[in-house]
C-alpha cells in the first residue's frame, strides 16, 4: 500500500463534518484517501505560519516531510508550480503529481513549460485542457490522467418543494448582464448567487480581474435579486429553482462545472452558454440545454422554454441527476485521483482520450 500525501490550501476555512451530508459537504471524504495530509493546518505554529506566499511554504513543508510519503498529490496551480520550482533544488524528491485544471494561460504555462521535468504525472477533469497540456506543453500523455469532477451527491440531493424561481450561481468569468438582458420583460423571478465576478482584464492571458456584482451591468429586471448564499442557502436555492442558469464569457476551461454539478445534483436542468471549455458534462437536451455565449436571445427562449414546460425541466432534472450518479460522485472522484497516483507509481500509463476509472460516455 503506497503512503500518498495530499497538499492543498484550504484559505484557513475549516472542514466540518458531516456524517449524514445533510449540514455541509463531505469533503474529508476526500482526505482521508491521503496520508499524511498537508494543508493550512501543517503552517500553524511555525515560522512558516504567516499569511503571505502561503503556497510557498506549504511547499517547503511538503518537501521537508518527504520521509513520511512515497508520492505526493497537490491540488491547485499556485501550490503545484510551487513545489515544482524547489523542487529543482531537492537531489531526493519524491514523485509528484499536480491536479490542474488549466494550462493555457501564461502564468501557469510559462512555469510548466520550463519546470515540467520535476512534474511525474497530472491529474486533470477537462478534456480540452488536457489536450492543450499535451499539444501546446509538450508533457507526455501517458501521464495526464483525466478524470470526472466530483459533487457531493449526498448534501446536493433532490428535496420535493415547489419550484417558483430560477437562479444563476458563481463567479469565475460569469456573463451577468446578459443574464439580465434575456431576463428582461419575461417577469421570470431569478436569483444571482454572487457577490462579484471574475472576468478578463486587460492582461487577459495573465490573469482575471475581480469586479464587484453591483457593477457588472445591463438592465434593472424586476424580480432579479442578487447575493452571496452559504451552502445550505444555496442548497434550498436551488431545489426551489426550475432551472439552473450558468452564463459564461468565453472560456478555453471548464469554467462553471462546479455549480453545473452541484444544480445536476439537485435533479435540475442546466442552462449553459457552449464555450470551447464547457464540454465534458452538460448534454444538450438531455440534462441541460446549450446557447451560443452572449446571446441573450437565445438565452431568453431556452429560460423560457423550460419555465413554461415544468414536465420538460422535471425529466432533464432527473436525467441530470443520473449523470451524476453514474458519472460525478465524490466517492468516485476520490477512488479516482487515488488510482491515478498509484498507476503512475506502478509504470501504468494514462489512458488515451479515457476517464480514469470509468468508462467514456
Amino acid at each position: 500500500m503506497y503512503r500518498v500525501a495530499l497538499g492543498m490550501l484550504r484559505g484557513g476555512m475549516p472542514d466540518p463534518r458531516s456524517s449524514d451530508g445533510e449540514a455541509s459537504p463531505r469533503s474529508y471524504l476526500f482526505d482521508e484517501a491521503f496520508h499524511p495530509v498537508l494543508d493550512d493546518c501543517a503552517l500553524q505554529g511555525s515560522r512558516s505560519s504567516s499569511s503571505r506566499f502561503p503556497q510557498w511554504r506549504l511547499a517547503s513543508e511538503i518537501l521537508r516531510r518527504q520521509s513520511e510519503y512515497d508520492a505526493v498529490v497537490t491540488w491547485g496551480e499556485r501550490l503545484s508550480l510551487s513545489l515544482l520550482f524547489q523542487q529543482q533544488f531537492s537531489a531526493s524528491a519524491k514523485p509528484h503529481i499536480a491536479m490542474m485544471y488549466q494550462f493555457e494561460k501564461a502564468n501557469i504555462s510559462v512555469p510548466l513549460s520550463l519546470l515540467k521535468r520535476n512534474l511525474h504525472a497530472v491529474v486533470t477533469w477537462s478534456s480540452v485542457q488536457r489536450r492543450a497540456l499535451i499539444e501546446k506543453i509538450g508533457f507526455p500523455a501517458e501521464r495526464v490522467y483525466l478524470i470526472r469532477h466530483y459533487v457531493d451527491q449526498v448534501f446536493y440531493r433532490p428535496r420535493p418543494v415547489p419550484d417558483d424561481t430560477i437562479c444563476a450561481v458563481g463567479a469565475e468569468m460569469r456573463d451577468y448582464a446578459t443574464l439580465k438582458e434575456a431576463l428582461q420583460g419575461t417577469g421570470i423571478p431569478c436569483h444571482i448567487a454572487a457577490d462579484h465576478v471574475r472576468i478578463p482584464g486587460k492582461l487577459r492571458a495573465l490573469g482575471d480581474r475581480r469586479v464587484p456584482i453591483g457593477e457588472v451591468g445591463g438592465p434593472t429586471c424586476k424580480g432579479v435579486t442578487e447575493g452571496r448564499l452559504s451552502l445550505p442557502e444555496l442548497r434550498d436555492l436551488y431545489a426551489r429553482s426550475r432551472a439552473v442558469v450558468i452564463p459564461l464569457f468565453p472560456s478555453d476551461t471548464d469554467n462553471g462545472v462546479t455549480c453545473i454539478l452541484q444544480a445536476m445534483a439537485m435533479g435540475k436542468p442546466v442552462i449553459c452558454s457552449a464555450t470551447r471549455g464547457q464540454v465534458d458534462v452538460i448534454q444538450h437536451g438531455v440534462n441541460g440545454l446549450l446557447v451560443p455565449v452572449g446571446d441573450a436571445r437565445a438565452l431568453r427562449e431556452a429560460i423560457v422554454a423550460l419555465w413554461n414546460d415544468p414536465d420538460k425541466a422535471r425529466r432533464m432534472g432527473e436525467n441530470a441527476r443520473a449523470h451524476v450518479e453514474k458519472y460525478h460522485t465524490l466517492e468516485m472522484f476520490t477512488a479516482a485521483v487515488r488510482s491515478a497516483a498509484e498507476a503512475l507509481l506502478d509504470g501504468i500509463p494514462a489512458p488515451e482520450e479515457c476517464w480514469v476509472g470509468l468508462p467514456s460516455r
